[in-house]
């Protein structure tokens, strides 16, 4: 079931023609496994929209995702909107251009440290924002699309940032979302690999 917050997620996003999505500096599996999940279902369900991800460090041990967008011109930035996930503050946001946005919006699971977005979505009880992402998802299942590549990047995230689901935050609520990511026919062996 969706949440206010989640509608205004969306209301947002359907708004602009641009959305430019970034992530925290020194990445983890759920800031990357976040930010690509949430790209590729945006470009599946809106694919009119430039969608792009725009960071300016990578991990090395998460290569196996997949690169990343190049870098966009500056001037692209103004008349779009920013989404920034898995980022309690702005000072750690991996990519400093995300003020030049019209908007923002702060999708994030930490304890709030800071307030930065036009709109703020934040759950600290979720295990990951990857989760957060596979509940945006189903709430609104009958709008947005996902795919396998989707899954595997939000199934990671959930993976890394449970500790393999293990750890207190792990909920019931949790395993179902894996379960729907599941689904889509995730290749687990290669993501534990």
């Amino acid at each position: 079931m969706a949440s206010l917050k989640m509608q205004e997620v969306l209301n947002k996003i359907k708004e602009y023609d641009r959305i430019i999505i970034f992530r925290h500096s020194r990445p983890d599996g759920d800031a990357i496994g976040s930010t690509k999940g949430f790209q590729r279902i945006l470009k599946l369900s809106f694919p009119e929209k430039e969608v792009y991800l725009q960071n300016c460090d990578f991990s090395d041990y998460l290569a196996f995702l997949g690169p990343e967008d190049g870098e966009i011109d500056t001037e692209l930035y103004k008349d779009a909107l920013g989404i920034v996930l898995d980022t309690g503050n702005a000072k750690r946001i991996s990519n400093q251009n995300f003020s030049l946005c019209r908007e923002i919006i702060k999708l994030d699971h930490h304890i709030p440290l800071e307030s930065y977005g036009t709109l703020e979505w934040v759950e600290e009880e979720r295990s990951s924002t990857c989760e957060m992402v596979a509940a945006f998802y189903d709430a609104f299942k009958d709008e947005l699309k996902i795919d396998k590549e989707a899954a595997t990047y939000i199934y990671t995230g959930m993976v890394t940032d449970s500790g393999r689901f293990r750890f207190r935050d792990v909920s019931a609520e949790t395993m179902r979302l894996a379960s729907i990511m599941l689904n889509y026919g995730i290749d687990t062996d290669w993501i534990f690999a």
